[in-house]
């Protein structure tokens, strides 16, 4: 049996659990203190992952950022789930000191000089995850955005979150998990456990849970 990656999901929401503000777009919610958060998993894991509309909104992608040139070549590989080329080459992300893989269900035409490697979608992420995981990718942080992440909700696929407080209420629509027209994911076994709880010098608060009897 291939084994697939451990999903590490990470994320920053306000008091009312959202992602951005009501007008959409690029969102930084956390502080400083929570991006040096992100860093420390960033350096645990092989590959970040996350979708289009997040490259859209922020056109780069959070990289590890020290001194040393070898540091520098410790970059998680960066994976984006496309399955159209809305994007441009001038955008910082295709700048950035990172190897670049796209999952895509077809060929996207004018990727081929833009990432270094291109895997298909198999239907569905589990047998995309053991794919991906061929590849010598053992951990990944999921990124965002919410239509990603409730795929993988949705697949019981995500084995640990690592989420962010930031202490503002924002509104609007857009919240971590889309909104349902039935209980689905609720439905899915679900049993966390808090690994931890840290509160940063900015009032953040950063909780990490576990999933208990993981079967990957």
């Amino acid at each position: 049996m291939i084994s697939r990656p451990k999903v590490i999901l990470v994320i920053a929401t306000s008091l009312d659990g959202r992602l951005a503000f009501p007008s959409g777009g690029e969102s930084h919610l956390g502080t400083n203190k929570d991006r040096e958060e992100l860093t420390k998993v960033l350096n645990q894991v092989d590959a970040t992952l996350f979708g289009s509309g997040t490259l859209k909104a922020h056109k780069s992608t959070v990289i590890i950022k020290n001194k040393t040139h070898k540091s520098l070549m410790r970059q998680p590989i960066s994976i984006l789930a496309s399955n159209n080329n809305n994007f441009s080459k001038e955008w910082l992300y295709f700048q950035q000191p990172i190897k670049r893989w796209l999952v895509t269900k077809n060929a996207v035409f004018g990727t081929s000089k833009l990432f270094d490697k291109e895997i298909y979608f198999k239907g569905c992420w589990d047998k995309t995850l053991k794919e991906i995981g061929k590849n010598g990718i053992n951990k990944i942080a999921l990124l965002g955005g919410a239509k990603l992440i409730n795929s993988f909700a949705m697949e019981n696929l995500i084995d640990e979150i690592r989420v962010t407080i930031v202490p503002k209420i924002i509104g609007g629509q857009y919240s971590w998990i889309p909104a349902e027209a039935n209980n689905t994911i609720f439905r899915i076994n679900q049993s966390w456990k808090i690994n931890s709880i840290k509160k940063l010098s900015t009032n953040e608060i950063v909780i990490h849970y576990t999933k208990e009897n993981k079967n990957i």
